[in-house]
Parts: C-alpha cells; sequence; structure tokens
C-alpha cells in the first residue's frame, strides 16, 4: 500500500549491502582489550563511564572587547557523524562491521486515519534550515589538508576527520599520554566573526559544563559528557567522551535498510532518551534539536544525547531564534517562535515514529504539514501485535513467550497511543517527560530490560527472572564473598 511517507526498507545505507547473516547474540560479550573504534560493535552490559574533569573556563579564554563584528551564526545542521568520509593519521581505519538483525518482519497494517486537527499551529510558514544530508553524505571541499587540523595533530597522538556539518567539523583524537583515551573534538569551521555568535557558542559550553558537573542524577549517564572547551585562532574546540558506535541515525538506516526493528528495541530507545531527556529539562534546559543524529551509541550500546548546539535555558530569552532540522521541528517554533519543554516532547515523538514505523521522515509537502495536524495514518501502525496473541503461535510457527508483555499483545497498541499523545499539534496537550516515564509500558521495559537500547533481547525482551533464580545468584555471590575473605 503506497503512502506519502518512504520506507527505510531496500534503500542503500553507508553500511554493508549484506547484513542478514548476522544473527543476534543472546548475552553481551566481553569488552576485548582492544575495542574496536567503528560504525558497529557487538552486544555488550551497560555500564557507566568516568571521565577527566573541565580544566578551561571558556569565558576567560574569549575577548568579548575584541569581536566587534555583528556575525550571527545560523542553526546547525545534521552532521554526517560516522559516515564513509573518514581521515585518520598514524592509525589504520577500522572496516565498518554490521549490526545484528533478528528475523523479524514489518508489520505493514493501517490503524485508522486521524483526522487534522484546525487551529493556528497549522498555519505553517515553511521551514527554512538546510535539510538533512543522506546516510554517508559527502562533502567534496573536505580534503586532507582542509579537514586535518594543525592544531589537533599537535596536541594529540592521533586524529581523525570522522564528521562535518554546514558549520562544524568533529574529530576523533587520541591523548598521547594515554592511547586508549580517546575524545570526539568539535571544531567550528569558520572564526567566530562577531559577540552572538560568541555568546551563542559559549551557552553550549556552559549548558555542557552544568549538565555534566550534576555527577548525583543517575539520568546523567544518558548525555554526552563534556571534557574540555578552548579557542584558537578565533575557533572554538569542545571536547567531549566519544561515542565508538556512531549515531543512532547511521545505526536505523543501516538496520532499517533490511527491516523494521523489533518492538522490544523500540521501547528500549525510547526509555533510554527519555531519562536523558528528563536529565536535561530538570535541570532547567530545553534541546530543540532532538533528533536520531545527535543521540550517540556507547561501546555497550546504551544511548547519550549530544549536540547542545541548538539548546538554551529556561525561561527562554525573549528574542532568541532556534530552527533545528525541518523533519523534527515543533509546530508551535515555526508558527509562534514558541520553544518550551513541550517542542522537545514533539520532537522526540517524531523521533519515535520514525524508529517505528522504519520510514523517511518528510521535510517539507503534504506528508510534513499532515503529521504536525495529528495525521499519523501515513505511517502505519507502530506496535507490532494486533490482538491477543497471548500463547498463540505467530505465523511463521513460533510461539508466542508466556513472558512476553501484555501491552505488546494489546489490539490498542500502546506505542501508538504513546506517540500520538507526544505529537499532540497543541503544546499543552502534549505529555511531559515525566509523564511518558509514568507510563504503564515505559515502567514494564526499565524494569525488565538487561542490556543497552540497541542490543537485541528477542521480540519480547528477556525471560524475566524468576525469585528461586534471584536466590541462587544470591547465594552465589554470598559463596564468591566467602572465599574471598577465606584467602584474606
Amino acid at each position: 500500500m503506497s503512502t506519502g511517507l518512504l520506507s527505510k526498507k531496500n534503500r542503500p545505507s553507508n553500511g554493508s549491502s549484506d547484513l542478514s547473516h548476522f544473527a543476534p547474540p543472546d548475552t553481551p560479550c566481553k569488552r576485548p582489550a582492544q575495542p574496536q573504534f567503528s560504525a558497529a560493535s557487538p552486544s555488550f552490559k551497560s555500564s557507566k563511564s568516568k571521565f577527566s574533569e573541565p580544566t578551561h573556563d571558556m569565558e576567560e579564554m574569549f575577548d568579548l572587547a575584541n569581536r566587534n563584528a555583528e556575525y550571527e551564526m545560523p542553526p546547525t545542521p545534521t552532521k554526517a557523524f560516522g559516515s564513509a568520509h573518514s581521515e585518520t593519521l598514524h592509525s589504520p581505519s577500522v572496516p565498518p562491521q554490521a549490526w545484528n538483525i533478528p528475523s523479524t518482519k514489518p508489520v505493514d497494517s493501517q490503524f485508522p486515519t486521524v483526522s487534522p486537527v484546525a487551529g493556528s499551529l497549522l498555519d505553517l510558514k515553511t521551514p527554512t534550515t538546510p535539510a538533512k544530508p543522506a546516510i554517508g553524505y559527502y562533502d567534496p571541499l573536505l580534503t586532507p589538508s582542509s579537514t586535518l587540523d594543525t592544531f589537533l595533530l599537535n596536541k594529540f597522538q592521533e586524529v581523525s576527520s570522522i564528521g562535518a556539518g554546514e558549520f562544524s567539523t568533529v574529530y576523533l583524537v587520541t591523548e598521547r599520554e594515554n592511547p586508549h583515551n580517546k575524545y570526539a573534538v568539535k571544531r567550528t569551521k569558520t572564526p567566530l566573526a562577531g559577540q552572538k555568535s560568541l555568546v551563542r557558542r559559549l551557552e553550549e559550553v556552559a549548558i555542557l559544563k552544568d549538565l555534566s558537573s550534576r555527577t548525583d542524577d543517575d539520568d546523567r549517564e544518558y548525555i554526552i559528557n563534556f571534557i574540555d572547551s578552548w579557542d584558537f585562532q578565533g575557533h572554538l574546540y569542545i571536547m567531549t567522551e566519544y561515542c565508538e558506535n556512531g549515531n543512532l541515525d547511521v545505526f536505523l538506516a543501516e538496520y532499517g535498510s533490511l527491516s523494521k526493528l523489533d518492538e522490544w528495541r523500540v521501547w528500549k530507545i525510547l526509555v533510554e532518551i527519555a531519562f536523558g531527556l528528563r536529565f536535561i529539562h530538570d535541570a532547567g534546559y530545553i534541546h530543540l534539536d532532538l533528533k536520531p543524529a545527535n543521540v550517540f551509541i556507547t561501546f555497550e550500546g546504551t544511548l547519550k544525547i549530544g549536540d547542545f548546539g541548538m539548546a538554551t535555558k529556561l525561561p527562554v530569552t525573549k528574542g532568541i531564534e532556534r530552527e533545528g532540522d525541518r523533519e523534527y521541528i515543533a509546530p508551535e517554533v515555526l508558527a509562534l517562535q514558541e520553544y518550551s519543554k513541550p517542542a522537545d516532547i514533539f520532537s522526540f515523538g517524531l523521533v519515535m515514529l520514525e524508529i517505528a514505523a522504519n520510514i523517511v521522515l518528510p521535510d517539507n509537502g503534504a506528508p510534513w504539514h499532515k503529521l504536525r495536524s495529528g495525521d499519523l495514518s501515513d505511517a502505519g501502525r507502530l506496535s507490532s501485535s494486533s490482538g491477543d496473541l497471548k500463547n498463540m503461535n505467530k505465523a511463521d510457527g513460533t510461539k508466542v513467550p508466556p513472558w512476553a508483555p501484555d501491552f505488546m499483545l494489546d489490539e490498542a497498541g500502546g506505542l501508538d497511543k504513546l506517540v500520538k499523545w507526544m505529537l499532540k499539534p497543541t503544546p499543552i496537550d502534549r505529555p511531559t517527560i515525566h509523564d511518558i516515564l509514568q507510563t504503564e509500558e515505559v515502567r514494564a521495559v526499565e524494569s525488565l530490560r538487561r542490556s543497552g537500547a540497541i542490543i537485541y533481547e528477542g521480540e519480547y525482551g528477556p525471560e524475566p527472572i524468576t525469585d528461586m533464580q534471584k536466590a541462587g545468584k544470591n547465594m552465589s555471590m554470598l559463596d564468591q564473598d566467602e572465599d574471598w575473605r577465606m584467602e584474606l
């Protein structure tokens, strides 16, 4: 059935053309001694990382008085992070690895059409931001001489160009003192030419610093960690932790070209992004550029929200202009220049719609307007089940496990209902991030999942651990503790 939205299936991606022979692992593997930093890596159990504290104060490094030109830096476009274009010094490039692909089948059934909702927000102007470049985007202007930063080459052992956007270039750098420490460094392509652009970039640094300093909040795990920043010859450099498995945009393109993602992983992705967004909102900020390209994947398969170039502090300063990618922008941002937490929720909803339906979001035209009017009919059904399938055989002969969560077998479709709620045209009608995390479905997924968001755990999640198994595990831990004490 033809719709107004394009499917990602069978579309060319930047990854391997044949990934179907890779089977998902049953359990995570041990991390190798020498990590492979590539577009994809095997499955690993989630764990928190520790990073060095920031060492510089940005405000002292910049001389505001000497920058008189009134140059306003335009909105940040999507970076082709993890793209095919990569140049490395002193280090052979690591060949791309395929993501694990389960043998799931896409669901093509449609749910009832939703009529557009009338209102002032539907009178939208055309977005003005550049369209998002395709996966594997290559900038012909980027050559080895232009992409390899001489300042970074002198400062670090190894330097690789791993991504570029309209206004910034991203590098992977390796410490001289400790070659195992790798970081991502974002550098502005052109020198900051005026006070407005400088203040805008300093705001990004200040937000990253503040968020990274809140070490008492567990949700901090789902935000990119700030390391350092500096100014050199007018260019701003921002160094953050490096996520070895690239970004969610590349993962979805490579996986989506073969099959729709299983619903359990869709829910896990929703949970981890929600944790990161809760951390941002509770800290008093809004991101305003939430999209898969700005969600990064760690070695262990967990997600971290990054790129705070559009972010700002609440309450929003009057007169600011923040316009993220047109595919994910909320209607009130365009129509009313209204920047608030519900705008992030709308972008979050579009991210989940893209993932669950395995579609390419439109950047303009009738389908673009339909999504902002509350009409999601072009996307089809998001939930994998179409009725009560508990203890019944599926069409392919496999049996639905008895531990399958009830919400994944419900004909009403919990995923459809939640995404539809997040994409309400009127901001006040959308859920808060706390509302989302308090839903029965999200709480169930968080209590049952054992691995990071992109790690395959079966179509219905892992089998729950019984009380007897828990008791056996606790006894084993006690035995290990006793052995340790005896050795002492």
